[in-house]
């Protein structure tokens, strides 16, 4: 599913300051909570509160719909296809570091905006863990030089960043089945 490209020109149009992958970032850091995956919480962070209801913004928010939509698929999915939306493979490995750290940040973001219904201390040490690489991740600079090496680092950190989001996302669903069947019991 080619997204990235429509929904960054779309969130530009409309006046967004966040790019295709820092919004997917936030995304998937509110989906990584137990507080919400309703669009229209996303939408309001993404192109403000002040955002004017106009055919631009109705489009963000089609998109914004669509992307939950496939990015919940992703993460229920049996074979791992979750996937962090950046710019694809043919962009410069620059453009897809800063990219990647914006998404990152974005990530942390969208946990942040949990923050009050999200005890972090409650996570295992390896998700608090990653959580900090996380951190690290979002301050990333591109270097000037690209080689081989470069490409691969950049990789190896995104299979990182993957299969750490998927983690995540299941022990925190199961965290949110716990305390249902606590309160429910």
């Amino acid at each position: 599913m080619d997204i990235y490209h429509p929904l960054d020109n779309a969130l530009q149009q409309a006046g967004s300051l966040m790019n295709a992958a820092e919004t997917h970032g936030i995304l998937c850091g509110l989906l990584c909570s137990p507080v919400t995956d309703d669009v229209a919480y996303l939408t309001r962070h993404v192109l403000g509160e002040g955002a004017n209801q106009d055919a631009l913004t109705d489009e963000c928010h089609r998109l914004l719909l669509s992307l939950r939509d496939y990015t919940l698929d992703q993460l229920n999915a049996e074979d791992f296809s979750f996937s962090p939306l950046l710019p694809s493979d043919d962009h410069e490995l620059a453009e897809r570091v800063q990219s990647l750290g914006g998404w990152c940040e974005g990530f942390l973001f969208g946990l942040g905006l949990a923050g009050a219904e999200m005890d972090l201390e409650q996570l295992p040490a390896d998700a608090r863990e990653f959580l900090q690489d996380l951190l690290a991740f979002s301050r990333i600079a591109p270097q000037s030089t690209e080689d081989n090496a470069d490409e691969q680092a950049y990789m190896q950190v995104l299979e990182y960043l993957r299969m750490g989001v998927l983690t995540l996302y299941e022990k925190v669903a199961q965290q949110k089945t716990d305390e249902h069947e606590l309160h429910n019991g």
